[in-house]
């Protein structure tokens, strides 16, 4: 048995060598002075494991594509652990911002916190004392000190379960019940120790690789090219007729929760000041930061309501106005439909009918040539006050969660990927607006000329 297991890493570890060239970031040979701000020998460790921890956690839910220029920004403005534990929750939601999945980004600097108070900075090498930490669960950690200090322990995620449930031919299994999971860890463990394996982090690396590439999650496996093809039992099984097919029999194809439907309100309070010249017109939004915890907690959005998951309940327009813009002078803004957003999150399908109240300043600043006169000291954002006064009545929120920023502002600031579609949508309304605008004064300018 220990020669077939031997034989499955060298082919695992040897494939993975081969097939996997890219030159990702975290990948990087790492320095004996690490970033951690503390010294270890350069046999202790492969790999900054400050790094790994970053990209698996940012990998999660995420294309690898997308990662590393994310993860390129993370460590240019969080380099090291210590920098990270003493960084401001709002610039590590900002660092984070469009990637998704932001209560990761907390953890990632509650794990800081923690590793500087309790291990003097310096990430522990073994799994176990890694799970210590806030936020690294046993994949993470198994993955860390495998590929970073070389410790031979199983990192067991999706595609490794795939993977080794069809070299064993186990039928009948759901890929994501914890027995399942569970019993794939002893089988990978068993694997790894039996070998015994030199390089548990290739190992556990071309598992995953695998996995995902080649013993694919969706559709055929690709069982020509795949180095485990001798030793796999599903292909064998596959051969001699027993089963039909392997994809969706082993592992059994996993049915996929039923993600709730929600119908959200999104109403954009936007303030106009400036001058006739549009190039000092100066645009400001209300957004209004979510509870801690929950959906996209502590991140920022447009003041917005649910109101269910059927239209046949909503009388929309009158749902609009009853909250979001409850008790404001209808007189002073102009009030329009932009359409609606559709965002999929894990959990719920949801759908965002857009409005956009426009207020405009009660005193126009005309301009002068003395460009250092502020917009603000014309006293014209009068309207702002009032507008987040009604909202604070109208959605039951403290006016300390309550801010008015610039697009510029807005975009630097904690944005989730939901708040930037809802803005470009209203970016895009002006838009297609000023097309039309310009047509009909094009073709204005062609009728007088026909004349």
């Amino acid at each position: 048995m220990n020669e077939l297991y031997r034989a499955v890493q060298k082919a695992t570890i040897e494939w993975f060598h081969i097939n996997e060239k890219r030159d990702l970031p975290w990948r990087q040979s790492f320095s004996p002075t690490d970033v951690l701000g503390t010294t270890i020998g350069a046999n202790d460790c492969m790999r900054n494991p400050y790094h790994v921890w970053v990209c698996e956690v940012m990998s999660q839910q995420t294309q690898m594509g997308t990662v590393i220029s994310y993860f390129q920004r993370w460590v240019s403005i969080f380099p090291t652990v210590a920098v990270l534990a003493e960084a401001s929750e709002e610039s590590v939601k900002t660092a984070w911002s469009g990637l998704g999945y932001y209560r990761r980004a907390l953890y990632l600097k509650k794990g800081a916190e923690y590793v500087m108070k309790h291990f003097n900075g310096k990430l522990p090498v073994t799994a176990v004392e890694l799970q210590q930490i806030p936020g690294i669960g046993p994949y993470t950690a198994a993955a860390i000190s495998s590929i970073c200090f070389g410790e031979k322990v199983a990192s067991v995620d999706g595609n490794v379960v795939r993977v080794i449930t069809r070299l064993r031919c186990e039928r009948e299994v759901d890929p994501k019940a914890a027995k399942t999971i569970k019993a794939v860890k002893q089988w990978a463990q068993e694997l790894m120790d039996e070998g015994p394996c030199e390089n548990p982090g290739a190992f556990n690396e071309g598992l995953m690789k695998i996995g995902s590439s080649v013993c694919k999650p969706s559709g055929r496996p690709l069982c020509e090219e795949c180095p485990l093809q001798r030793f796999c039992k599903s292909y064998a099984a596959k051969a001699r007729g027993e089963i039909e097919a392997i994809e969706g029999v082993i592992p059994l194809r996993s049915i996929a929760a039923k993600k709730k439907k929600e119908i959200v309100i999104s109403v954009i309070h936007e303030f106009r000041y400036g001058c006739l010249n549009e190039g000092m017109m100066e645009r400001r939004f209300v957004v209004i930061q979510r509870p801690e915890g929950g959906l996209l907690g502590g991140m920022l959005e447009f003041p917005s309501t649910t109101y269910g998951s059927s239209y046949d309940t909503i009388p929309i327009e009158e749902k609009a106005v009853l909250n979001l813009l409850k008790k404001l002078n209808a007189e002073n803004g102009a009030v329009r439909y932009l359409g609606s957003v559709r965002h999929i999150f894990s959990h719920i399908d949801m759908e965002v009918l857009i409005y956009c109240a426009l207020w405009k300043s009660p005193k126009p600043y005309l301009g002068t040539d003395d460009v250092g006169i502020k917009l603000k000291e014309t006293n014209s954002y009068i309207n702002e006050e009032a507008v987040c006064a009604s909202l604070v009545k109208g959605l039951a929120v403290s006016p300390s969660r309550i801010f008015v920023k610039t697009e510029e502002e807005i975009r630097n600031s904690s944005a989730t990927r939901l708040l930037l579609k809802i803005l470009q949508k209203l970016l895009l309304a002006e838009k297609s607006k000023r097309k039309l605008e310009s047509m009909s004064i094009w073709k204005n300018l062609r009728k007088n000329g026909d004349k």
